[in-house]
């Protein structure tokens, strides 16, 4: 009951207060209508240039992009619209009409460049005492945005297609010192002869390995025929053929021997010593041979290595080579692309439009209106304190 009570008592202080409620809200209107009459109107015309990137359409190798290049640099596009090089466009596109003193850092003050929550739409707002003023401006800073962001992204895919020319002319010119290369290399090694004098001496180390190795055996058949000779009761005759081949295979240690029907020896002692020394010496000869021959083949074996070796080199330079080719041949393709269809379209989205209300300045309703609310507002406030500092009053008096 008693909120009940308090409301009632709020409205009935309202409503006493009624008349100075009303005035003092139509002084807030009134002081509102007069301010805006003295303080010059402002009006404000934008209009949306929108940016088309297809850099995903158009997608260059990182590993080719150039780092450090003479390219045209580019700013953020707000940046780009509030420059000098716009804004000195924009005065000779103006002419006359050029705001207040005609320079740069005037006109500046009028423009504001900003991009939407979607980067792809930038909002140009300039601002003139007039709306015709406005629009003009407006609209001539758009058109100049736009021209300018087109030439000069087209200057920048230019700019990539020649960056990308000169690297694939680099590009071949090395392929063909690494072909060039290859061919050298190839006629020194046939020159040298490296491999089939390895094989060569391959070989011979077989050859001498067999030869050693049938002397040791003829040197085993020598020591045998001696025992036997010494044992009582031996066979002369078959003693006598025995040395004889064993004569015969010294001589020639690799040949197939036949026994001879009608051999003969004067003593088959001095046979087999004979046999033994020539043998014993033979395999000095051998091992010295087989020696200098292992000592030759390391040596082969390892100029071999180093050739292969560099050949591989040259060769992998080569496809390197060729590869790159092949991948900037792409990038060229790819920057003509970019260059016949720029990757970053700038064009007009939504012309500037002619304002119908001023932005600052000037009568305006609903300034006025919301001034006349405020006063309301207020008034009703200052009555419902008034009321609640009358309430402890009245009972207090009721009290007494």
């Amino acid at each position: 009951m008693k909120d009940r009570s308090d409301i009632r008592r709020y409205g009935e202080a309202v409503w006493r207060h009624g008349w100075w409620i009303a005035v003092l809200a139509l002084m807030a209107a009134a002081l509102a209508t007069l301010l805006g009459a003295l303080t010059p109107a402002t009006y404000t015309s934008s209009a949306l240039v929108g940016i088309i990137d297809r850099s995903n359409v158009v997608a260059f190798d990182p590993r080719f992009l150039p780092l450090e290049r003479d390219l045209p640099s580019f700013e953020p596009y707000p940046a780009l619209a509030t420059s000098e090089a716009v804004l000195r466009d924009l005065l000779v596109r103006l002419g006359d009409d050029a705001p207040e003193d005609g320079s740069i850092e005037a006109l500046r003050g009028r423009l504001s460049a900003a991009l939407a929550a979607d980067k792809v739409l930038l909002r140009l707002a300039a601002s003139a005492d007039s709306p015709d003023e406005a629009l003009q401006l407006a609209d001539a800073w758009a058109k100049v945005v736009v021209a300018h962001a087109s030439q000069l992204y087209e200057t920048m895919d230019i700019a990539l297609l020649a960056w990308y020319e000169e690297q694939l002319a680099e590009a071949r010119a090395d392929l063909t010192t690494a072909r060039d290369e290859l061919v050298r290399h190839d006629v020194a090694a046939a020159e040298q002869g490296l491999g089939a004098e390895l094989v060569a001496l391959e070989a011979e180390i077989d050859r001498l390995a067999a030869e050693l190795s049938a002397l040791r055996s003829i040197e085993r058949d020598a020591q045998a025929a001696r025992q036997a000779a010494s044992e009582p009761g031996h066979d002369s005759q078959v003693l006598a053929a025995g040395v004889a081949m064993l004569q015969q295979r010294v001589l020639q240690p690799l040949a197939e021997v036949q026994p001879a029907a009608d051999a003969v020896t004067e003593d088959p002692l001095a046979a087999l010593d004979r046999v033994e020394a020539t043998a014993s010496e033979r395999m000095q000869d051998v091992e010295a041979l087989l020696a200098d021959a292992s000592v030759r083949q390391r040596q082969l074996q390892g100029a071999a290595v180093a050739q292969d070796a560099g050949r591989r080199e040259v060769t992998w330079a080569v496809r390197e080579a060729e590869e790159r080719v092949l991948l900037l041949t792409g990038e060229l393709e790819r920057a003509r692309l970019a260059a016949e269809d720029s990757r970053i379209k700038v064009q007009l989205t939504s012309p500037a439009s002619r304002p119908s209300q001023p932005t600052t300045g000037g009568v305006q309703p609903v300034a006025v209106g919301a001034a006349g609310v405020t006063g309301l507002l207020l008034g009703s406030a200052i009555a419902i304190l008034l009321a609640e500092r009358r309430t402890p009053r009245d009972t207090a008096s009721a009290e007494r």
